[in-house]
């Protein structure tokens, strides 16, 4: 699974481990990192004498961490000494029954400066690492028009998304597959339920809004027979960032085939073109919109819009309001009663910002949610739909799937 010429990294970094930062707790003084590549693990295996196996999931829990701050979506370079101490100091501890956790580490109070460096991706870029993934480049030749009564499920997976669109009884489009990341293996199988005999018959869709665990890592749970049997196409961002999320691409692009794959780059930035552009024709019923660069992942992704001749609905991944609002609002703009997908699990999404347009009335606003320690759904955002006259489903308190019938 190496992406670059390993003899740059050992010159420039050493004999550091190049990690990326998948997620920051700092009230829970817990992060989550993930190996840049199967370079990174196995010189990681090495210093621990532990054993470099693929198949394994390979994200890591730190807790018990106090040391400096730092950012999300971020490769940092962690030196030697601080992994062997905590192999030493016996802190490192596998885990066995997650298809997303590899290990789970208790750092030690010495081990304040755990990551050294941050490196940009363009310095990567200099050295001819490749955080990119190859597929075809635009989506003109994928019929998106379907047949049918249309309808919209958005999965109960607790925290995390699962949306599906239906076409009568068939299911044409998965948009996203995940669930929560502390979710057990037995979790995950009893999750996906029977979607893969579901799956298997219709054939859909898969579209990733973008490469977070918590849209993902159903996935993980499925062999290779149901990933290959499941789905027919896979839509994603061209752009993975992390060994976990390297190895699944790779996995379902081998299942089905380079013709069958569609691996979409970012819009470059600016200031002047609406931030997000549909890339499919805003005339049909299921529109696919891409989006600006940023180095947030949950605000560069994809966002799909469903409508019939007289309802409409956002699926949102975890955009910012503001954006969809600027960008995709006025595209809705005849009478219908509007539906949304609330971003973010109801969590930070950018200051709240979603003017409707004088033909659209809000209908629900449904937030796919779970126990969790964000918080999530935050009350401001909550209170903001409400005033915009949305009205808030959640599945944590409704237990099951929500269905929006269009």
């Amino acid at each position: 699974m190496a992406y670059y010429p390993y003899y740059h990294q050992r010159k420039y970094f050493s004999e550091d481990v190049l990690v990326y930062i998948e997620e920051v707790d700092l009230p829970n003084n817990t992060i989550i990192f993930d190996f840049i590549d199967s370079n990174e693990l196995e010189l990681f295996s090495n210093i621990t004498n532990s054993e470099n196996n693929l198949e394994r999931p390979s994200m890591v829990v730190l807790t018990n961490y106090k040391g400096k701050k730092i950012q999300e979506n971020t490769i940092y370079s962690i030196k030697t000494e601080i992994i062997r101490s905590w192999s030493e100091e016996q802190l490192i501890n596998q885990q066995l029954d997650s298809f997303l956790i590899g290990f789970r580490i208790e750092n030690s109070d010495n081990s304040l400066n755990v990551f050294s460096n941050s490196v940009p991706f363009s310095f990567l870029d200099k050295l001819h690492v490749s955080p990119y993934i190859w597929g075809k480049r635009n989506i003109d030749d994928l019929n998106l028009n379907f047949t049918g009564k249309i309808s919209v499920n958005i999965r109960d997976v607790e925290q995390g998304n699962w949306n599906e669109i239906y076409y009568g009884e068939t299911v044409k489009i998965v948009f996203d597959s995940g669930a929560p990341i502390n979710a057990s293996k037995a979790d995950i199988i009893s999750i996906i339920g029977n979607r893969n005999t579901k799956y298997s018959k219709d054939k859909p869709i898969l579209i990733l809004s973008h490469w977070d665990k918590d849209h993902y890592h159903s996935l993980l749970g499925m062999t290779d027979a149901e990933l290959a049997n499941n789905f027919s196409k896979f839509i994603c961002r061209d752009k993975v960032p992390n060994l976990t999320s390297r190895i699944l691409f790779s996995r379902i692009r081998r299942l089905l085939g380079n013709q069958n794959i569609y691996c979409i780059a970012e819009i470059p930035k600016s200031k002047t073109d609406p931030f997000f552009q549909n890339i499919s024709p805003i005339t049909r019923q299921i529109v696919l919109y891409n989006s600006q660069e940023n180095k947030n992942r949950n605000i560069s992704g994809l966002v799909l819009t469903v409508k019939s001749a007289n309802k409409s609905i956002i699926l949102s991944g975890d955009s910012h309001y503001k954006h969809i609002s600027d960008s995709i609002l006025s595209h809705l703009n005849y009478p219908n009663e509007h539906h949304l997908v609330v971003p973010h699990h109801g969590g930070k999404a950018g200051p709240y910002k979603y003017n409707l347009p004088t033909l659209i009335q809000p209908g629900k606003a449904i937030i796919s949610v779970g126990l969790n320690n964000y918080g999530h759904p935050l009350r401001t955002y909550r209170d903001s739909l409400k005033l915009t006259g949305f009205r808030i489903c959640q599945t944590r308190i409704s237990k099951s799937d929500i269905i929006i019938n269009l």
